[in-house]
């Protein structure tokens, strides 16, 4: 079976990079209260480095997390796909939100500007707590751009 990674970047992958762009962007800034001003904040912080940092990160970032998220794919495929990969990601959310952070955690460790890894820190517990959240989401985006 093709891997999720090969489905994603094979045709559709500037598609999925701004869709996802698009998505992080919304993500953050509906966020409110303590969550909201970290995550914000966060993000004036990134895009004050770059401007154009989410663009960048979801480059960098989808391929590694679809061939993390690749093993619930196959699952998912595997089952006949009777719903859509969002409610399936949100079914597993413990190994989906895993798959996730572990590509962000591995990433963050590689961050070289200063600061940023701080901020990165200070907000990933607020940060998995939305992204758990918007699991459905990510899975029917992801599933769009890797049919």
């Amino acid at each position: 079976m093709t891997s999720l990674k090969d489905l994603l970047v094979s045709t559709n992958f500037d598609a999925a990079v701004k869709d996802m762009s698009a998505f992080i962007e919304e993500t953050v800034s509906k966020q409110s209260g303590i969550t909201g001003i970290a995550l914000k904040g966060a993000m004036a912080a990134a895009t004050k480095v770059d401007s154009d940092i989410v663009t960048k990160g979801s480059r960098r970032l989808l391929p590694e997390m679809a061939d993390s998220l690749d093993g619930l794919w196959q699952d998912y495929k595997a089952n006949g796909g009777a719903t859509d990969f969002g409610a399936h990601l949100e079914a597993n959310s413990s190994s989906a939100l895993d798959a996730i952070l572990n590509v962000a955690d591995r990433n963050a460790n590689n961050i070289n500007v200063p600061g940023l890894d701080k901020v990165y820190k200070g907000v990933r517990g607020k940060a998995a707590k939305v992204i758990e959240q918007e699991l459905p989401k990510i899975g029917q985006l992801i599933e769009k751009h890797a049919q």
